[in-house]
């Protein structure tokens, strides 16, 4: 490929002149004499490094804050910001290609709504106690070797079509459904020719809503530790939660030392996302990222 000289204009006058710092490569033009960096690559609005780009992505993986992100570092607080928003990006489809196989358990959880302006309040401003609307609802579906996903559905228990539009395009060679009786998720299991069984009524005590349910309790242990975050990126944030588990899910761990194996993948299979990202994220597109406010507004 021809390269013309961004200075001068003059054709094929290029010629390689080492690299900078995070190992372009630097350009120098026969002609005018002038040196710079073709960055040709689809990351070239990055600034930070590969190495600091999987630090942080190293620092996320184990739940660490975003000051002591910054802090270890040397960073601005919204450069780790934005930098998060880019690895979310790269993880924003993911969940609509998981395939669940095998006994699929369902169940949902539900994260309370904090913030004021989502909130429904009395007239003196204090919330209303016992209103379920004031709850996000997130279904999540687990199969028995630990493979996931979570999607936040509604606002209060969600419709039998929930389930429907959001979740049958990831089913894959299903085996059986276990439930917990919620009357909501039938039509959904019923699209599938496969037995059903209520873990409630199940008297043989085979199957139960353990699996999921401990599932839910690292999820919540997750979004504490992130506590702060605003509720409009709750599905970013889920939509890394299970990459992480799936990923970890799908290597079948057995020590500490294989565990620290599988993560250092997961940086790299993550950075590949992040690198290999067609379209240019912005600090506008950051800012203006809506989220999950449809939801949240919908009353």
């Amino acid at each position: 490929m021809k390269k013309t000289c961004i200075s001068c204009g003059t054709i094929n006058s290029l010629v390689k002149n080492g690299r900078d710092k995070n190992q372009h490569q630097r350009f120098k033009c026969k002609s005018c004499l002038k040196t710079y960096i073709i960055n040709e690559t689809p990351t070239k609005h990055l600034k930070l490094s590969a190495h600091q780009i999987k630090k942080i992505i190293a620092f996320m993986i184990d739940d660490v804050s975003l000051e002591v992100i910054a802090r270890n570092l040397n960073i601005n607080m919204k450069t780790v910001l934005y930098y998060r928003y880019i690895i979310f990006k790269s993880l924003e489809d993911y969940q609509e290609k998981i395939k669940l196989s095998g006994i699929i358990l369902i169940d949902e959880t539900f994260i309370s709504i904090r913030e004021k302006e989502y909130k429904h309040v009395r007239e003196d401003g204090k919330g209303i106690r016992g209103l379920s609307f004031n709850q996000l609802c997130i279904i999540t579906m687990v199969n028995l070797y630990g493979v996931s996903v979570a999607k936040i559905a509604s606002r209060a228990m969600p419709l039998p079509q929930h389930y429907i539009d959001m979740f049958t395009h990831n089913i894959g060679n299903v085996e059986k459904f276990v439930h917990d009786g919620n009357t909501k998720t039938y039509q959904f299991m019923n699209q599938f020719n496969v037995e059903k069984v209520n873990a409630r009524k199940d008297d043989s005590e085979e199957y139960s809503t353990i699996v999921v349910d401990n599932y839910h309790r690292i999820l919540k242990r997750f979004l504490f530790k992130h506590s702060g975050y605003k509720l409009k990126n709750l599905q970013h944030y889920l939509n890394f939660f299970v990459y992480r588990q799936n990923y970890l899910a799908y290597h079948n761990i057995k020590n500490m030392k294989q565990k620290i194996e599988v993560k250092n993948k997961m940086i790299r299979s993550i950075f590949k996302r992040v690198t290999s990202s067609k379209k240019k994220i912005t600090h506008k597109n950051f800012m203006k990222d809506k989220g999950i406010e449809e939801i949240l507004k919908n009353r």
